[in-house]
């Protein structure tokens, strides 16, 4: 349960800062209404909760297909999203879409890189101590 917490609110973070880009680009409307807002934070809280195929705890799934399946689900979520608000559906709202996505993978990667590094350096300054 606090994982899936922590996946939903992670998941309303990237999607409060890609509602913003889509507002940047014009996909979405600059007058923010109570239903974008809350239709948003409950579709980004599903998208992160669908990344969680990425958990360790889900071996089982080959990588390319994860990969397949959170693309697919955070498209549908995000066509629903859009539907529901009224947003333009277009060709520019595609290619934004698509955009974004490859622009928050890329800051999630980036993120976890230097987690990654860093607890590799807290490792090493442990074993260095004990030696």
């Amino acid at each position: 349960m606090n994982k899936m917490f922590i996946y939903g609110i992670r998941g309303m973070g990237y999607g409060a800062v890609t509602f913003f880009l889509l507002i940047a680009v014009h996909v979405a409307p600059a007058a923010v209404s109570t239903k974008n807002v809350l239709s948003l934070l409950l579709v980004s809280a599903a998208i992160g909760l669908l990344s969680m195929i990425f958990d360790d705890g889900h071996q089982e799934v080959a990588w390319p297909l994860a990969y397949g399946i959170h693309l697919i689900g955070t498209s549908i979520l995000m066509l629903t999203l859009m539907v529901y608000n009224h947003w333009s559906l277009g060709p520019v709202a595609l290619a934004s879409f698509l955009f974004i996505y490859v622009i928050i993978w890329a800051v999630v990667m980036l993120n976890q890189h230097f987690r990654v590094t860093q607890i590799n350096r807290a490792i090493k300054q442990r074993t260095r101590k004990k030696s």
